[in-house]
């Protein structure tokens, strides 16, 4: 059994350190803005100033912040409070996923029922708050929102705040741009870590100068590995792929769909036909896209159909949905380089009758290299 993928991977890690791929992913954000310039090489790529961090400001609803977070097309973020200058921790939008799933039922218990896009929505009966005989879907998902205290202030009695759910995720042990990347692997490879900030405390205070993400450290792992280096096959490299998939069918609710990522704490699922054949799966972006949708869209309609319409009203420039799949004969290089394509954090693994037998995320990819990077 060769470990020589494992060892190429370890030794790219151990060779750099957290800064290295900060400058690496402002060379390459850069060039994404400048497509004229596509040519040159990311790594000769001049850095002409870092790029402000975005920091969400704990006074923020949660709406407010993910609303923040995808005008500027990330998913997290730290929260800092500026009365006591400390962070309380990092913001996910995928936190708020559940509270878009609650709003769906509060519009519906509160009367509401779908029509065709463009026509008002009907209540079937009045409740405990005011609400006019019509009214647009729009406003009855943000009286749905304004409900369940998604977008409320405090101190309004109930709300969700900013603060409690970053409180969640710590930012500690602190980063610098001076930490060994493997010490940034390992953080990214425990479970719901998907970024980790990094900081400086120069100035006698941490303050966070950047962000590192899954999708931006394989990125720069892909890049640096030699050609070749990874052309083994996960089987002889001793990759585990073999796993349990977590799979909707794709005659199933997008609420239904949604709950289930909620319940797993998931991003992706994989998305299958009546046979049980993978046809498609969801993403962190689809999450981001129900959310900014703000259930205007009818979550009750099958997962695929729901995804087409959000994915197209939400469309973004640079936004892609590939499918994101390997067969069970794919090489390391294969998986690496189509989750660097990608930006998602797993890829499905199929047999040849396109069933999923697995799944491999970064965070295996990472704990493939520290375990078997030193045989």
């Amino acid at each position: 059994m060769s470990n020589k993928s494992a060892a190429t991977l370890l030794k790219v890690v151990e060779s750099h350190d957290a800064g290295d791929v900060l400058n690496f992913n402002i060379r390459k954000k850069a060039l994404e803005r400048n497509r004229s310039v596509s040519r040159i090489s990311v790594n000769s790529a001049k850095i002409d100033e870092d790029p402000a961090v975005i920091v969400i400001d704990s006074k923020m609803t949660p709406l407010e912040a993910s609303t923040l977070l995808w005008e500027c097309n990330v998913m997290g973020a730290p929260v800092y409070n500026a009365e006591s200058e400390t962070y309380i921790g990092m913001f996910d939008a995928r936190d708020i996923l559940s509270c878009v799933i609650a709003a769906h039922r509060e519009f519906e218990a509160m009367g509401g029922h779908h029509h065709d896009p463009g026509e008002d929505t009907h209540m079937v009966n009045d409740v405990d708050i005011h609400i006019d005989d019509h009214k647009t879907r729009r406003e009855l998902i943000a009286k749905a929102l304004q409900h369940i205290k998604i977008n409320s202030k405090p101190p309004s009695p109930g709300a969700v705040t900013v603060s409690y759910l970053a409180a969640r995720n710590p930012m500690t042990p602190f980063m610098t741009k001076d930490s060994s990347l493997l010490d940034v692997c390992k953080i990214l490879a425990l479970r719901q870590k998907h970024r980790v900030p990094i900081t400086d405390s120069s100035s006698g205070k941490n303050a966070c100068v950047g962000i590192i993400s899954q999708s931006a450290l394989v990125a720069f792992i892909a890049n640096k590995c030699p050609p070749g280096s990874l052309d083994v096959k996960m089987v002889d490299a001793g990759l585990d792929c073999k796993k349990d998939v977590v799979k909707i069918a794709d005659d199933a609710t997008a609420s239904d769909a949604f709950e289930l990522l909620d319940s797993h704490r998931l991003s992706g699922i994989a998305v299958v036909d009546e046979d049980g054949k993978l046809i498609g799966n969801t993403s962190a972006r689809d999450i981001k896209n129900a959310v900014m949708d703000a259930g205007r869209t009818n979550m009750d309609m099958d997962i695929l159909s729901y995804l087409a319409r959000v994915r197209q009203s939400q469309l973004m420039q640079n936004d892609k949905y590939p499918s994101c799949h390997v067969h069970e004969d794919a090489t390391v290089a294969h998986v690496v380089n189509l989750l660097a394509k990608t930006g998602y954090h797993r890829v499905f693994v199929v047999d040849d009758d396109m069933m999923p037998v697995g799944v491999v995320s970064f965070a295996d990819i990472i704990k493939f290299f520290i375990e078997k990077g030193g045989e």
